[in-house]
């Protein structure tokens, strides 16, 4: 071996002894180095109950107990945390995917949600225990989890006794962005461009016949839904879309457009706003603009506001004090909420309404004053309430009794004569089959006449409008994705009354809007 190999080998051995060294040191550092999180990509989370706060030392965590943050990891200072219960239930709502952190004592810690956060698809972290707040005995974990849609659903996080949510709290641009609206917007919406259709609406101004639906995108719900308004002036030929409402920012949906004349003549178009291109936020929003000459060529329309939280789905009703009662339903607090407005629709304040079980169902819930002064609302699954206060205070939701539907919207109103009309799918198994109008002349207490409108699969959404003459307009969907097709009846209440069409001008299943099947 010369010289200079004998050198080499020797700086080489060296060496590698002391990487080996250095890497033995190291390495503990690394394996248990704080895990590094990003405040970017958080889901937006809301409460029941609570209300969201930056985190920072010094400020309250629990809404039962007085603890208050004592020292934050860097990573946890700034983010949004919900101040709930430590030592009662809890849920909160997430409405945009993201990332939620939960912060709670480890498993045999007392007041440990770690089992439940683990069944809810949560993981645990690298993160060494902290202390949250000063008096803080246990030890704790950090648990993260990516919300996601499933089933066009975000879901709720439910848990007992001590956990803290961190996330971030911001307004959805559903909230904060109106819609755009276009007035004949040409072969860029064209009816046969579209791959569904559904949830109709109807309305009468003069002579003229207004319909609205949604659509857009592959399905309901998907990115690029937008609202269609047609109308026709003799019933039968329909400009087909006439007005188009649709959102700038493509993480924003629009969806169940709704047509309303008020008591002055103005034409309203109510649409909800949702986050999400392929689900529900479940806060929801509804917005509307109205025109006070909805027979013009091109009429003027308001610039769109927004009403309330929730999902409008039903027309309003006016009750006989002059005010305007508005319904509209979210998630957040599983309440068939109605929205009163003093001034004819210029401001609306929250009234009140049933609570439902929560369970993300579909409320859809519409009212009608009933000569006693009460307001009787109905809602999907042919649920019931009462209100002896102009929908402030209620009592409980009670399914009306001998009466079977399907899940899906129904039309509940007040016909000229005095009668009360319902629309409903009134099959015994429960399916959109079978649309049926009933009339009662007691107030809703019995339905004793009835009158098939569609006896078909797929058929549902009923909304009616009354016109002077006494004509009923009844609209409704069929098959969204498959025949595409939104439909109108025109009947009286002699054809109910008969329980079949007696009238000349009465008819059923006539096409408003179908979409051509695609080769």
């Amino acid at each position: 071996m010369s010289l200079m190999q004998f050198f080499l080998e020797n700086i080489t051995t060296r060496l590698g002894r002391y990487i080996v060294c250095l890497s033995a040191m190291l390495l503990p550092a690394v394996l248990f180095a704080q895990p590094f999180h990003k405040q970017e990509g958080l889901a937006v989370v809301m409460s029941e109950k609570a209300t969201a706060s930056k985190a920072a030392k010094g400020k309250r965590i629990f809404s039962d107990k007085g603890h208050v943050f004592d020292r934050l990891p860097s990573w946890l200072a700034g983010m949004d945390y919900l101040q709930t219960s430590m030592l009662d239930s809890n849920a909160i709502i997430p409405v945009t995917e993201g990332e939620v952190y939960m912060i709670t004592p480890v498993s045999g810690q007392p007041g440990s949600q770690e089992k439940q956060l683990l069944s809810m698809g949560f993981v645990q972290t690298a993160d060494a225990s902290f202390k949250l707040f000063r008096e803080q005995r246990q030890k704790i974990g950090v648990f993260k989890k990516w919300i996601a849609f499933e089933k066009f659903r975000l879901g709720h996080i439910s848990y007992e006794g001590w956990a803290v949510p961190f996330f971030q709290n911001k307004e959805l641009p559903s909230v904060s962005t109106p819609a755009k609206f276009i007035w004949m917007p040409g072969d860029n919406y064209a009816k046969d461009t579209r791959r569904w259709q559904g949830c109709p609406s109807i309305e009468k101004t003069g002579k003229r016949l207004w319909g609205a639906w949604f659509s857009g995108g592959d399905r309901e719900p998907d990115a690029g839904n937008y609202g269609i308004v047609s109308y026709s002036n003799d019933g039968k030929t329909w400009i087909d879309p006439a007005l188009i409402i649709y959102h700038p920012d493509t993480s924003v949906r629009v969806m169940d457009t709704e047509l309303w004349k008020d008591p002055d003549g103005r034409l309203w178009v109510f649409w909800t706003q949702n986050t999400g291109p392929k689900g529900f936020d479940g806060l929801w929003g509804t917005w509307a603009m109205h025109t006070g000459n909805p027979e013009a060529d091109r009429p003027d329309w308001s610039s769109p506001q927004r009403l309330c939280d929730g999902l409008t789905r039903n027309k309003p009703v006016v009750l006989s004090s002059g005010e305007w009662l508005l319904p509209s339903y979210n998630w957040i607090d599983h309440q068939s909420a109605l929205y009163i407005s003093k001034d004819k629709g210029n401001s609306w304040a929250l009234q009140g309404g049933p609570v439902n079980k929560p369970v993300d169902n579909f409320y859809e819930h519409m009212c009608v004053e009933l000569k006693n002064g009460d307001v009787w609302l109905l809602q999907r699954n042919i649920q019931s309430g009462i209100s002896k206060d102009k929908g402030t205070t209620w009592s409980p939701l009670d399914s009306l009794q001998g009466m079977a539907s399907a899940n899906s919207r129904l039309y509940i109103g007040r016909l000229r004569s005095g009668r009360l009309l319902l629309i409903y799918n009134n099959d015994a198994n429960n399916k959109r089959k079978d649309l049926t109008a009933f009339l009662s002349d007691d107030d809703g207490k019995s339905w004793p006449y009835r009158l098939m409108l569609d006896e078909r699969d797929e058929v549902s959404y009923p909304e009616a409008v009354q016109d002077e003459d006494g004509r009923i307009y009844v609209c409704y969907d069929r098959s969204r994705a498959g025949e595409k097709e939104i439909l109108l009846a025109i009947i009286t209440e002699e054809d109910i009354l008969k329980g079949d069409l007696v009238s000349e001008s009465s008819e059923k299943k006539r096409i408003v809007s179908k979409v051509k099947s695609r080769k």
